[in-house]
């Protein structure tokens, strides 16, 4: 407790984390109900529209968010949030002019088919997604941890209330899909309310200043936007080939299973990922080692994988009687994705040192190899056995080995980054 009370690092973790592991109690709370109003097939139906989500919304802002954190000063932070609006906004602005010539071919290509008319909430939900990224990122560059925690559990209140009244009047695919549209927004004004009074006035964003900012951080749409696409992509790919392969009702399953391991990481990513990233920025800014750091809170996660993976092989069970008999199946393909899971947690250290290493080009690398792998990894044993349970085994252990490999190789790019830092200061 002393040392919680001395250190601002474990305090920022702490108020995000305890925020955001309420706002998955809420969500884990609500989903007996919305087990039992929503079928399996309009699960799969919302798991294909998140697929689309989580692949396209690096691209609605080419990863400028991400910068907010790391410019020089408030005057630079408030010009790249004007800037990534302006981007957000007139992408998908042109998304939505393409959906209204060819919506047809659109679908097509993105393999979406069953989504209908559903697609047109993408547009929006991409927008809302940008406003959302760029008020954590202004939270986060202020240090308002304790804001983010609370705005987090309001917004899980509020968004799987919306979901449960919805559902009771109109159990469709319709009415989740357009919560989840709108969910990031909600989150956005709430963040935008709680800081507005330490903002700066921002002055206004000229033509020299917006080709200025891009070019300074022209790391984030050349690396990181590609490299979070085919990361979000290779993560998509079991719900869109399950789908696809099997049926929406077996992606369905699937959506739930990942819904409630990811409970965890969730937390990790959002609290104590965010929080590392600021602290990387800070330390390197200060010509400090990051390395400590790193294989600090890499070991601490890493001792969660056995508990993750321990607990899983309850899940049948605990599934069923949770959500439903029909649910029971997605409890065996928790058994296999918890391996994934496990290690992926310990990788969210190492993950948010690499923009502030510069390492985003070998990320983008790193990630095109891993989704292939992972497309693969489902299509072989498709090929071979036809069952869907061991492509999403194969699916979840080659993930899981990618993982390790990621660890390692940024591992040592981190000591590197360190052992240059070092030279040039002592010069």
């Amino acid at each position: 407790m002393r040392r919680l009370n001395s250190s601002p690092l474990l305090r920022n973790i702490l108020s995000v984390a305890s925020g955001t592991a309420a706002g998955q109690v809420i969500t884990l709370a609500f989903s007996p109900l919305i087990t039992r109003i929503y079928s399996p097939e309009i699960f799969g139906l919302q798991g294909i529209f998140l697929s689309l989500i989580s692949i396209l919304s690096p691209m609605i802002a080419l990863r400028y968010p991400m910068a907010i954190v790391l410019a020089d000063d408030e005057a630079d932070a408030g010009r790249l949030s004007q800037l990534t609006l302006l981007i957000a906004f007139t992408l998908s602005s042109l998304l939505g002019l393409l959906l209204l010539f060819a919506q047809a071919p659109v679908l097509t290509l993105l393999g979406a088919e069953a989504l209908g008319g559903l697609i047109w909430f993408l547009p929006l939900a991409l927008l809302c997604i940008a406003l959302k990224d760029i008020n954590d990122y202004r939270a986060a560059r202020f240090n308002a941890f304790r804001l983010i925690g609370v705005v987090t559990v309001i917004q899980a209140f509020l968004t799987n209330l919306a979901r449960v009244l919805g559902g009771l009047i109109m159990p469709t695919a319709g009415i989740l899909v357009g919560v989840t549209s709108v969910a990031p927004a909600v989150q956005a004004v709430m963040l935008r309310f709680g800081f507005r009074k330490r903002m700066d006035t921002a002055a206004p964003l000229s033509y020299t200043a917006v080709f200025s900012l891009m070019k300074r951080y022209r790391d984030f749409p050349l690396y990181r936007m590609p490299t979070d696409v085919l990361n979000a992509a290779s993560q998509s790919v079991p719900v869109i080939l399950l789908a696809a392969l099997f049926s929406p009702a077996t992606a369905g399953l699937y959506v739930l299973t990942r819904s409630v391991l990811i409970l965890p990481s969730n937390v990790i990513g959002t609290s104590i990922g965010n929080v590392l990233y600021t602290r990387y920025a800070e330390l390197a800014r200060n010509g400090e080692p990051l390395m400590p750091l790193l294989l600090r809170s890499t070991g601490a996660l890493l001792a969660l994988a056995p508990l993750v993976i321990g607990l899983s092989w309850f899940a049948p069970a605990v599934f069923a009687f949770t959500f439903g008999e029909e649910w029971r199946e997605a409890g065996n393909y928790a058994r296999w994705m918890s391996i994934w899971i496990g290690v992926a947690i310990a990788n969210v250290p190492t993950v948010r040192s690499i923009p502030v290493i510069n390492q985003q080009g070998m990320s983008l690398v790193f990630n095109a190899a891993l989704t292939v792998f992972r497309v693969l990894s489902i299509i072989a044993v498709y090929w071979l056995s036809g069952s869907a349970i061991m492509a999403v085994a194969s699916f979840s252990i080659v993930s899981a080995a990618m993982n390790v490999l990621m660890i390692l190789i940024f591992g040592w790019y981190v000591a590197r980054f360190d052992q240059n830092n070092t030279e040039r200061l002592s010069v």
